[in-house]
């Protein structure tokens, strides 16, 4: 009986279409067609068509009409490395703790690549509030609180572009320098986040609270700021 040989370096690129693909799905982009993982992949649509079919199969995929989607298995594997990981179980009594002080909804971010990952949340208790949807969404950082935290005590590299996402944005780098100077002194981001340090004294993640404007007042900001950073 002959076996199959296959090239190491297929084995290889297959594996990182895989991962591409994956990772090409985002808030923006929760569906794909085949052309448009074609493109994405650099790959003929047969060939996307191909690999598509086979992270369904898997479950890593699901049909959406003519449209595809993250499926299931991605959300378990998810689910396993969150419970797997330690950080998250450690920030759980402080994050519980500021929950229960400010009825605010409170996230717990890490730096991910030059972006800021959001890794768990504790709903506000208020029927009108920012939570919901926050775990596994990624934010550029000089655009949120917990990201300007992560940028100021260099947990995150400083960003190439300052893209413009809201009236309020920082576009220019001596507006950022400024801000996360400011971080450094107070302790903690206006807006409100606070780093977490690991036991050597490196920022790891940054713990944040956020609420709708009409209870996030400028006047209770610094009060918040400091409640989050004792935590």
């Amino acid at each position: 009986m002959i076996e199959a040989k296959v090239a190491p370096h297929a084995t290889y690129q297959s594996a990182e279409r895989v991962l591409a693909l994956l990772k090409s799905f985002d808030d923006t982009r929760t569906e794909l067609a085949v052309a448009e993982i074609a493109r994405t992949l650099g790959v003929h649509k047969s060939t996307a068509s191909r690999l598509a079919a086979a992270l369904e199969r898997a479950g890593f995929l699901a049909r959406a009409g003519p449209r595809y989607r993250l499926g299931v298995e991605v959300i378990r594997l998810g689910s396993v490395a969150l419970r797997s990981f330690d950080l998250v179980a450690t920030m759980q009594p402080a994050m519980e703790k500021l929950s229960h002080r400010t009825g605010e909804t409170v996230n717990l971010a890490v730096p991910d690549g030059s972006d800021v990952l959001n890794v768990a949340e504790m709903p506000s208790t208020y029927i009108l509030s920012c939570s919901g949807g926050w775990i596994g969404r990624r934010t550029r950082p000089h655009a949120v609180a917990n990201g300007k935290v992560l940028l100021a005590y260099g947990a995150l590299p400083p960003p190439a572009e300052l893209e413009r996402y809201t009236a309020q944005t920082i576009t220019t780098p001596g507006a950022l320098g400024a801000e996360l100077a400011a971080v450094r002194r107070d302790g903690y981001a206006k807006a409100v986040a606070a780093p977490v340090f690991d036991p050597a004294g490196t920022c790891v993640a940054a713990l944040s609270i956020s609420g709708p404007e009409f209870r996030m007042l400028p006047a209770t900001l610094d009060a918040l700021g400091r409640l989050c950073a004792s935590a």
